[in-house]
C-alpha cells in the first residue's frame, strides 16, 4: 500500500473515534440536574404543612386560705405571645372533687381581667371563688386556657402547701392477749403532717379503766421506732373479751385522724388457746357500695373432740373521729349470729356472716373493726378482728364568712355561718347534726336533715337563711361541725370540719 492510501486511512479511522463537543456535554449535564431537582422538590412540597404552634406562654399559681386547707383563688399570668380575646375560656379541673359547683363550668378570661376585652402582655387574670365554694386541699387542680380551636395553656396545680393529713399505719399492743389485770402497752405509728401534734389514746370503753382514764391520755413518742406507746398498769382491767382503744391526733392544719385498737383480754386459764378466730371480708379491699360483700370468721380447732356445736357472733365498730368537745366516739351495729354449727377437730370452719345486706350502704367516711366473737361449748371463747378504711365519698366543710369583725358588728357587717356538703356517690343522701362556734362563748345550732343529691352539693346556713351570728363577746372563735350522713335511713358515715381563728373584737 503506497504511503498516500495509508495517510487516508488513517484519517478515517481517527475520524471515527470522536466524542460529541464541550458544549453538548455542558447542555446535556445541566439538563439532567435541573430535571433531578425538580423531582426532589415536587417530592418535599407534597408533605403537608404543619400545624400553627402556640406562640403564648402562661405561668399559674393557687392562692390559698390563711390556714392552708382551702384555695381561695387562681392566678394566671400571660408571659408572651399576642394578646388573647377576653372571650377566651378558663377551666378549672378537680381529681378529688370533680363534681363540685366550681370546676363544673368555664370562666371568660375578662371575668378575672377586670372586665378587659383583651388579655394582653404581663397581665394577671386573678379569680376567686365563691367563699361557698372554695375547692378543699388536698387536690390537684388542673388549669386550661382555650380558645374555640386550641389550647394556649395547661398545667396542674397542687398547691404550695398541700394538707396532707394525718393516718396511723400500724396499731397494737402487748402483750397480744393480756389477760384481765394484766398490764399491756399500746403502740400507734402515725404518719402525715403532724409537725409535733401529740397522740393521744382513749381507754374509756375498756372495763376497769374508765376511772383512771376517763379523758384522752396522751402518747409518749419514742423516736428510736417512730411510735407512739402508751402504758397501762396491772391490776385494772376487770372483764375478758375484745375492747376497743382509739388513738387519735390533729395535724397542723386541723386535720384529723383515728384508729381503733383492739384489746383482746383473757380470763385466766382460759381454753380459748385450743382454737383462733380470723376475720376476712370478701371482696377485699371492698366494692362500694358493698352489696356483694360479706364477712366471715375461720374457726381453727385444735383439739380432738367431735362434733363441738359452734355460735359465731359479727359485729362491725365503726370509728367516726373526733367530736367539737374531744371526745372520740364508735358506733357499733351487729350483723348477726350464726349458731347450729358443730366443728370436729383438728379441723378449720368458715362461719359467714348471716346478713351481709345489713351493711350494704353502711361505713363510708371512716376507719371500720369487724370482729367476729365465737364460743365452742365445752372448749371456750375467743375473737378475731379485721380493719379496713372505707371510700370518702362525702365531703363538708363549715365557714364563717368572715374572719376578723367587731362583734357589735356596728359599722361592719356581722358573718354568716354557713356549711357545704358534697355527695360524690351515685345516690343521694341526707345530713343532720350540729354546728357549735367555741370561744369567750359558745353557741350551738341544730341541723335538720338536709338532702343532698346524688352527685350534687348543698349549702346552708344553720343560725338561719338570713340570720347572721353575733358573738355576744369578744374573742377568738373556732366554729366546727359534726354531721351524720343517711342513705335510704341507713347510717352511712360522718363528717367533721373545724373553721378556726375568727377573730371578734
Amino acid at each position: 500500500m503506497s504511503a498516500r492510501r495509508r495517510a487516508a486511512t488513517a484519517r478515517r479511522l481517527h475520524r471515527g473515534r470522536r466524542g460529541v463537543s464541550d458544549v453538548v456535554a455542558t447542555i446535556l449535564l445541566l439538563a439532567l440536574t435541573v430535571v433531578l431537582f425538580s423531582s426532589i422538590f415536587a417530592f418535599v412540597t407534597s408533605f403537608p404543612a404543619p400545624p400553627a404552634q402556640n406562640t403564648s406562654q402562661f405561668s399559674a399559681t393557687l392562692v390559698l386560705t390563711a390556714n392552708q386547707s382551702y384555695v381561695k383563688g387562681i392566678q394566671i399570668t400571660h408571659l408572651a405571645g399576642p394578646s388573647v380575646s377576653g372571650t377566651t375560656s378558663v377551666y378549672f379541673k378537680s381529681a378529688t372533687h370533680p363534681q363540685a359547683p366550681e370546676f363544673l363550668n368555664p370562666v371568660a378570661a375578662s371575668t378575672g381581667l377586670g372586665g378587659s376585652p383583651t388579655w394582653n402582655l404581663g397581665q394577671t387574670f386573678n379569680f376567686t371563688f365563691p367563699l361557698a365554694q372554695q375547692p378543699v386541699l388536698p387536690d390537684n387542680i388542673t388549669v386550661y386556657v382555650t380558645t374555640p380551636d386550641r389550647l394556649l395553656f395547661t398545667t396542674v396545680l397542687p398547691g404550695q402547701q398541700i394538707a396532707v393529713p394525718p393516718n396511723f399505719v400500724s396499731t397494737y399492743v402487748t402483750p397480744a392477749n393480756p389477760s384481765v389485770a394484766q398490764g399491756f402497752t399500746v403502740f400507734a405509728t402515725a404518719l402525715g403532717n403532724l409537725n409535733g401534734a401529740s397522740v393521744f389514746v382513749n381507754l374509756a370503753n375498756i372495763p376497769g379503766l374508765a376511772g383512771m382514764f376517763a379523758a384522752p391520755q396522751r402518747m409518749t413518742y419514742v423516736p428510736a421506732t417512730n411510735q407512739w406507746t402508751f402504758v397501762v398498769p396491772a391490776s385494772l382491767t376487770t372483764t375478758n373479751g375484745t375492747f376497743f382503744a382509739f388513738v387519735n391526733v390533729t395535724g397542723i392544719l386541723s386535720q384529723t385522724a383515728t384508729a381503733a385498737v383492739a384489746i383482746p383480754i383473757e380470763a385466766g386459764g382460759s381454753s380459748s388457746s385450743l382454737f383462733s378466730v380470723a376475720v376476712v371480708l370478701t371482696p377485699q379491699p371492698p366494692s362500694f357500695p358493698a352489696t356483694s360483700s360479706y364477712f366471715a370468721a375461720v374457726v381453727s380447732y385444735y383439739g380432738s373432740t367431735p362434733n363441738v356445736p359452734v355460735a359465731v357472733t359479727f359485729w362491725a365498730n365503726q370509728t367516726p373521729g373526733s367530736t367539737p368537745s374531744g371526745k372520740w366516739a364508735a358506733a357499733t351495729q351487729s350483723f348477726g349470729t350464726a349458731s347450729g354449727l358443730k366443728i370436729s377437730g383438728p379441723s378449720t370452719l368458715t362461719v359467714y356472716s348471716s346478713s351481709p345486706s345489713t351493711f350494704s350502704a353502711w361505713l363510708f367516711n371512716s376507719s371500720v373493726v369487724v370482729q367476729a366473737s365465737a364460743t365452742l361449748t365445752g372448749v371456750g371463747s375467743g375473737t378475731g378482728t379485721t380493719t379496713f378504711t372505707s371510700a370518702n365519698l362525702v365531703q363538708g366543710d363549715v365557714f364563717s364568712t368572715k374572719t376578723s369583725f367587731a362583734h357589735t358588728c356596728a359599722g361592719v357587717a356581722c358573718p354568716f355561718l354557713n356549711a357545704t356538703v358534697w355527695d360524690n356517690w351515685s345516690t343521694a343522701i341526707t345530713f343532720s347534726g350540729m354546728v357549735y362556734a367555741n370561744g369567750s362563748t359558745s353557741k350551738s345550732w341544730t341541723v335538720a336533715s338536709t338532702a343532698v343529691a346524688a352527685m350534687g352539693s348543698t349549702t346552708i346556713s344553720p343560725p338561719g337563711a338570713l340570720t347572721r351570728w353575733k358573738p355576744a363577746t369578744a374573742g377568738t372563735y373556732m366554729i366546727s361541725a359534726i354531721f351524720t350522713v343517711k342513705a335510704g335511713g341507713v347510717t352511712v358515715g360522718y363528717i367533721f370540719d373545724t373553721f378556726p381563728n375568727v377573730t371578734v373584737t
